[in-house]
């Protein structure tokens, strides 16, 4: 199974909450701060097991989080607020894209760097 593959299966399992992925606007806006947490949680799932799938089938780690490390929804969002500012360049071009995951991924980079 390759990167996209991964990729595709993380998106299908943690969309269950949304018809379609909020974009970085929705995000911001924060309407539905329970929807959204909802599926920020699904991401935060299914990036724990591409992280553990990586690893296992190639030796990679994405990110080094202590596995009983659980982080609540608002320590979620800060990491997503926080990967967010510092391509604000970037995610202010792509605004109506759903582009949540990508902030919660590089977020995880930054905040659980391997050493």
């Amino acid at each position: 199974m390759n990167i996209k593959n991964v990729a595709m299966i993380l998106l299908f399992f943690s969309n269950h909450a949304y018809s379609s992925p909020p974009t970085i606007e929705e995000y911001q806006d924060n309407n539905d701060i329970e929807a959204h947490n909802t599926y920020i949680y699904g991401l935060e799932r299914g990036l724990d097991w591409a992280n553990e799938y990586m690893f296992q089938k190639h030796s990679i780690e994405i990110y080094c989080k202590p596995s009983d490390l659980s982080l609540s929804s608002k320590q979620l969002r800060k990491i997503i607020d926080k990967a967010i500012q510092k391509n604000i360049t970037f995610y202010t071009k792509y605004k109506n894209a759903p582009l949540v995951g990508l902030a919660l991924r590089n977020g995880y980079i930054d905040t659980f760097p391997c050493n």
